[in-house]
């Protein structure tokens, strides 16, 4: 297994949990967390799909970003923004583009998944999926989610990022509903086996799954 592939001319790298790397003429991370990162190639592109602090990580946004570095995340988080640093905010049903690269938002919430108070991890309008488009390949990161029918309205999906680990997000086998309503070309596994109660057996779900799958 390897950290780093390529898709049509798209270097994807797996840093770990959620945190996705994606560089051609631009440089995009997503969800980037410092505690699964050990370098930081500065990005043109920086996405945060929910104010979680592994996926909102304030360090690692610093440390990535250069002067006209752009950061697209939701509206819980725009009050941690630095001042001087361009973003645009993003939520399902809106669109946003940067350096040519157009990013769909799109559901993403947890259905049966609950803190010790009764409260969901991800309810409804706090994450936002993303769809964009790079080297004529469609990437698809589904965030912290549980399967959902709006994932049905996601479709031409050539690789999708889809969470195993269970807990907080969708397990393997809620995965396999996802993966066949959204029917994609390629699968990522994400955010399974760092944060405790998120162990997951990729190669199981490799088998699985009914497409390719590739494991990073």
């Amino acid at each position: 297994m390897s950290l780093l592939t390529d898709f049509n001319g798209v270097e994807v790298e797996l840093l770990a949990h959620a945190s996705v790397k994606l560089e051609n003429s631009v440089k995009i991370y997503i969800d980037p967390w410092s505690e699964v990162m050990d370098s930081y190639e500065k990005a043109d592109i920086i996405v945060s799909t929910h104010d979680h602090f592994d996926h909102f990580d304030l360090d690692a946004i610093e440390n990535l970003r250069k002067e006209d570095t752009v950061l697209i995340c939701t509206e819980h988080s725009e009050d941690k923004v630095p001042e001087d640093m361009d973003y645009k905010i993003i939520s399902s049903g809106t669109e946003v583009e940067v350096y040519g690269v157009k990013f769909r938002g799109v559901k993403a919430y947890n259905v049966d998944k609950y803190s010790e108070e009764g409260e969901s991890f991800h309810p409804e309008g706090f994450c936002t999926g993303v769809v964009f488009e790079l080297e004529d390949t469609a990437f698809y990161h589904l965030s912290d989610t549980d399967p959902i029918p709006d994932m049905r309205e996601v479709s031409d999906v050539d690789v999708a990022f889809v969470p195993i680990g269970g807990k907080y997000t969708m397990d393997q086998e809620e995965a396999l509903e996802a993966v066949e309503m959204i029917d994609p070309e390629t699968v990522v596994p994400i955010h399974y086996n760092v944060v405790e109660g998120t162990e997951a057996d990729p190669e199981r779900f490799k088998d699985e799954a009914g497409v390719s799958v590739k494991i990073l």
